[in-house]
């Protein structure tokens, strides 16, 4: 009975979190805005004349990604620029390194992960917005380290041998009940310390762009990629 009751406030926690501010992750935007002309796995449609993503580097699809963000219609890209302020109507805005990092992650064919440390910035009218990169680096690499090998002098964990459904898992616990990593006192507070201050700088992120960013950048254990 008791474990029932757990369970049912830590789903209402989740629920209630993502009631107040919607959240939409990478995956999400691209299968609700944009698979249709670009295809389910980045195949493209031609039907639609949506070219194809899965044979693009993550280069080439974060500085295409910027473009279409930055740059007023110059008719070239009108129904893709326009797709784009429908993107943002709803409320799914997404940083160009995160997307480019799901479409390349998940769709392309030759599985040649790179560490993607692009340095440009978005936003979105006058917000900032921010990538799960620059998110990592600034708030959670001086704990958990530049490469997610853990900062034994801050108790910070390491997190580069979690597997990707062990990240995601963890920063849902971390954002909706403030705990997460398994933390015990000291180490807790100072994780719901530093989550509230991700918050009050405006730098929200979603679990699994967190999770895919931490374990395409730094696991040691994923199996590498066939040349």
């Amino acid at each position: 009975m008791f474990k029932k009751i757990v369970y049912a406030c830590l789903a209402l926690g989740i629920l209630t979190s993502f009631a107040q501010a919607r959240q939409y992750s990478v995956a999400e935007i691209y299968d609700q805005m944009c698979s249709k002309c670009h295809g389910a796995k980045g195949e493209g449609n031609p039907e639609k004349k949506g070219p194809v993503l899965n044979d693009l580097s993550k280069e080439e699809l974060s500085y295409e990604l910027f473009e279409i963000i930055g740059r007023s219609t110059d008719g070239g890209h009108e129904i893709m620029e326009h797709n784009q302020k429908k993107i943002v109507e709803k409320g799914m805005d997404y940083h160009p390194e995160d997307m480019a990092m799901y479409i390349y992650s998940s769709f392309n064919k030759t599985g040649a992960s790179k560490i993607f440390r692009n340095s440009g910035q978005a936003s979105f009218g006058e917000r900032r917005v921010y990538s799960t990169s620059e998110i990592y680096k600034r708030m959670c690499s001086k704990c958990h380290g530049i490469n997610a090998e853990g900062v034994p002098e801050k108790k910070g964990p390491s997190l580069n041998e979690m597997s990707y459904g062990e990240l995601e898992m963890e920063l849902y616990s971390l954002q909706s009940l403030g705990g997460g990593f398994q933390s015990s006192g000291t180490e807790h507070e100072v994780m719901e310390h530093n989550q509230k201050k991700i918050v009050e700088k405006g730098m929200d992120y979603h679990p699994e762009d967190m999770a895919t960013y931490i374990y395409h950048n730094f696991n040691k254990t994923k199996p590498k990629a066939k040349k």
